[in-house]
């Protein structure tokens, strides 16, 4: 997965366009009805066309990888659907084969849990084979294009052990709920962006007093611990992943943990030389209670802002000063 999902290049003109659909296509009230389906959660299949692609001999490694996403995704997606899923207990396995034939016999009984590919649009005549990972809860009938709601997948990708951890489930599915279950409670849609933005306003006086975890690997070439440390001012660890994992999944009290998760694509306005990128936003969230504390997720015009998947001591200071960018 960090080789075939999250390569990372240099810019130095981009358009200012997010590029993805970021968008919810559930309403309220289809959204509050589709919590009481019973649950289909997609397993990844092997790629007939992608095995293709990585049959030659110089691709081994990359096909390697691949194959062993699936197995490890399957593998973890299983146990922590099941573990961190609130909706139901009324829970199914199956392949995107199995639902397809579902689909193609008009059942509209269940829900789908599923990973999905949030791709490039195409903006300005450019259009590049980009994605941002995602988990989508959905209905079985809408298109997989425009799914009811989703959150974005933290990036695991500058660990070198695995994909994705325990905490990175427990994120994404337990702030899913949250998101969906705010929408049904204010009768109003609000796409994951805006969601986060509004929780860490409303929450982000809670940061100070904590202690922050951070990934021992997550600061930028040439910037040291010291120097991020003295800007936040507070309580800051830069700590093994294992160790921020078992904050997050243990609920220590007094204690929040700093994420990094892909949310767009920017590119290149130059006309001869084409490039893209995957963008970062950096969100904090309370190991306890697991509410947003804090978001860093910069829009097209914050020229200058850091859309990379590290950290600048620089953005330690917008913490300090409890600022949502």
């Amino acid at each position: 997965m960090k080789r075939i999902l999250f390569y990372l290049f240099l810019l130095t003109s981009v358009v200012s366009k997010a590029q993805i659909n970021a968008n919810f296509y559930g309403e309220p009230d289809e959204l509050k009805q589709l919590k009481t389906r019973p649950l289909l959660v997609e397993v990844l299949e092997e790629d007939p066309d992608v095995l293709k692609k990585l049959s030659k001999p110089k691709k081994a490694e990359e096909l390697e990888d691949y194959k062993k996403f699936i197995v490890d995704f399957n593998r973890d997606f299983k146990i922590y659907a099941q573990k961190y899923w609130i909706y139901t207990d009324k829970m199914e396995f199956k392949t995107a084969t199995e639902i397809e034939a579902l689909q193609k016999a008009k059942n509209k009984s269940y829900a789908i849990l599923r990973l999905v590919q949030l791709n490039d649009k195409g903006y300005w005549g450019i259009k590049t084979n980009q994605n941002v990972p995602a988990i989508a809860f959905t209905r079985i009938e809408s298109n997989i294009v425009k799914t009811d709601s989703k959150i974005y997948l933290p990036s695991r990708h500058l660990n070198n052990d695995k994909s994705l951890s325990e905490a990175d489930y427990k994120y994404a599915l337990s702030i899913l709920q949250a998101n969906v279950d705010w929408i049904i409670a204010n009768n109003k849609v609000l796409n994951f962006d805006k969601y986060a933005e509004k929780m860490a306003k409303g929450s982000v006086s809670k940061l100070k007093g904590k202690t922050l975890l951070v990934e021992d690997n997550m600061l930028a070439k040439g910037r040291t611990k010291e120097a991020a440390i003295k800007n936040y001012g507070g309580d800051l660890k830069f700590v093994p992943e294992s160790e921020l994992n078992d904050a997050l999944v243990n609920k220590t009290k007094n204690c929040a943990v700093l994420y990094t998760a892909p949310y767009g694509i920017v590119k290149s306005n130059m006309m001869v030389v084409q490039l893209s990128t995957i963008v970062y936003f950096k969100i904090i969230v309370d190991c306890e209670t697991n509410e947003i504390l804090w978001l860093y997720m910069p829009g097209g015009m914050d020229w200058g802002a850091n859309v990379s998947n590290q950290l600048t001591e620089g953005e330690f200071s917008v913490m300090a000063d409890l600022k949502i960018i």
